[in-house]
Order: structure tokens, then C-alpha cells, then sequence
């Protein structure tokens, strides 16, 4: 057991003796790695980060839910048929959320601002304003655009005790992430307050018919309320700027050093970090070979 304690002491011992025979060359190897990534860092394009805060903006909605709540009575069957809309705020919520993470509203976004050819601008031939197809002859589509915004650009995170809503856009452009960010909130509160007005009009369009052919009293006065309520959210969609979520700080563009990446600790530490590691590695390794 003795034996193996002592090899064991005399091979660390030979090792470290290497290392300090061969200090040089693990010092030179520091230096080329730390140079290195010193090159890396500047010639690497930086990642911004801009953020808008949202909060969801259900007040008024939540009343008017209350008062349809309270109004239906025994006219479930026909308000169903409507169209008419008794959805919870958290459900209003997610709906908006998944609509602006949707394929057809990212895909409306990048094709209104034509950004395929910066999502993909390594591709992109400006001179022609053609594609650079690959060795399999694909070139960016739509779909891989959508793909590509969502998994990389976008990022929307929801604190449920909080209710806030974090939309936060990664870009090499920290103009441009900001922007992009201001302007998702305002597309979606734009499309919520459509979708609301359309949906206020088709269920009016069909309570004012059930009204015209019914006669009995308590039903007519109950539709009557249906419609009046139809009409409020209506008339909230069309004056309610912020009608899915309310701004409550808007994206800025982050100043020129305070990117997410590439990050400054990976480049000055781990590139000397590595390049002493290698070095040692590479001097014991000599070492064994010629001792061999």
C-alpha cells in the first residue's frame, strides 16, 4: 500500500517538475489563447437586449364580463350563439400572449417591416435582391423566419403573481431591438382591439335579429341588455388604444456596451483559462512522449 502512496508521490512529483521545466510554453500558450479570444470578442458581433413591460389591460373588460355575467340569465344559449365573449381576464390574457407568439402574426410582422433580409442577411444578395441558395439550393423561407424570431429573438416571460409581462427582443441592432419591441406591444394591442371590434359586430348583427323575432317581454329586455353591452365593448375597443395591454415602461435601446453577448468574462477568463490548460496538458504529454 506503501508502494502504490509513494509512485503515486513520485509521478505528481514528475509532473510538476515537467510543468516548471516547461513553464514557457504553458506561458506562450496563455498568451496565444488570450489573444485569441481578445480578437474573437471584438470581431464577434454583439447581442442587444431591449425590453417593454406590459401589463394586461382588463379593468374595464372585467366589468363588462361582470355585467353579462348577471344580465344572461336564460339566455346562455343565445349570447353563446352570439359570439358574445365572457372569457376571464387570464384567459383574455393568454389568448393575447398566444396570438402575438402565433405563426400568422409573427409572419405579418416580418413581412411588413421586410426583415428576411436582415433575419438572414448572410443569404441575402443586396445588389440583386435575390437569395444565395445553399448547396442544397434552399433558401430562407417565411416558416424559418417565424421559427427563427421565435426561438431566437423573441422572448415573452409572464409573472403570474405580479400579472407583469416582460417582452424582450435580442437583435445585433439595439435600435432596432427596441423598436421592434415598442412596436409587437403595439401591433398586438392594435390586433386585440380589431378582433374585439369584429367580434362586437357579428354578435350585435345576431342579437338585433333574435330581438326583431321574439315578442315575449323578459327576453326582449334581456337581449336589449345583451345588445347595450355589445355596443360598450365595441365602443371600448374603438377609443381604447392600449385595449390588450397597457405599456408600463416602454423598450429603450441599450448603450453600446451592455450587450448579453458575447460576454466579457468568457473572453478575458476563459481564454487564458484554456490556453493554460492546453499548455499544461501539452507539456506533460511532451514529456511522457519522450520519457517513452
Amino acid at each position: 500500500m506503501n508502494d502504490n502512496n509513494d509512485d503515486e508521490a513520485v509521478d505528481l512529483r514528475a509532473a510538476i517538475a515537467r510543468i516548471v521545466a516547461g513553464r514557457w510554453w504553458v506561458l506562450a500558450s496563455v498568451i496565444v489563447f488570450a489573444v485569441g479570444f481578445a480578437i474573437a470578442e471584438i470581431e464577434t458581433i454583439p447581442i442587444y437586449r431591449a425590453s417593454t413591460v406590459l401589463i394586461p389591460a382588463s379593468q374595464e373588460r372585467n366589468s363588462l364580463s361582470s355585467t353579462l355575467s348577471s344580465t344572461l340569465g336564460q339566455l346562455g344559449g343565445i349570447a353563446s350563439l352570439a359570439g358574445v365573449n365572457l372569457a376571464s381576464s387570464d384567459a383574455a390574457t393568454e389568448e393575447a400572449l398566444a396570438v402575438m407568439q402565433s405563426r400568422q402574426f409573427t409572419e405579418h410582422f416580418i413581412n411588413d417591416l421586410d426583415l428576411m433580409p436582415e433575419l438572414f442577411a448572410g443569404k441575402w444578395d443586396a445588389a440583386t435582391r435575390t437569395w444565395k441558395p445553399d448547396w442544397w439550393g434552399h433558401v430562407p423561407t417565411p416558416a424559418r423566419a417565424v421559427k427563427y424570431f421565435n426561438r431566437k429573438i423573441r422572448t415573452v416571460i409572464r409573472d403570474k403573481r405580479s400579472n407583469l409581462v416582460t417582452l424582450q427582443i435580442d437583435w445585433r441592432n439595439r435600435e432596432e431591438a427596441a423598436a421592434w419591441a415598442n412596436l409587437l406591444a403595439q401591433r398586438l394591442n392594435a390586433e386585440m382591439r380589431t378582433r374585439a371590434i369584429d367580434q362586437a359586430a357579428a354578435s350585435l348583427s345576431y342579437l338585433e335579429k333574435e330581438l326583431e323575432s321574439t315578442s315575449v317581454v323578459e327576453t326582449r329586455d334581456s337581449i336589449s341588455r345583451l345588445i347595450e353591452t355589445q355596443v360598450k365593448q365595441r365602443m371600448l375597443a374603438n377609443v381604447t388604444q392600449e385595449y390588450a395591454f397597457r405599456i408600463v415602461d416602454k423598450a429603450m435601446a441599450p448603450d453600446s456596451d451592455d450587450s448579453i453577448w458575447p460576454g466579457k468574462l468568457i473572453f478575458f477568463v476563459g481564454g487564458p483559462l484554456l490556453g493554460l490548460v492546453v499548455g499544461i496538458m501539452g507539456v506533460l504529454a511532451y514529456g511522457y512522449v519522450v520519457a517513452d
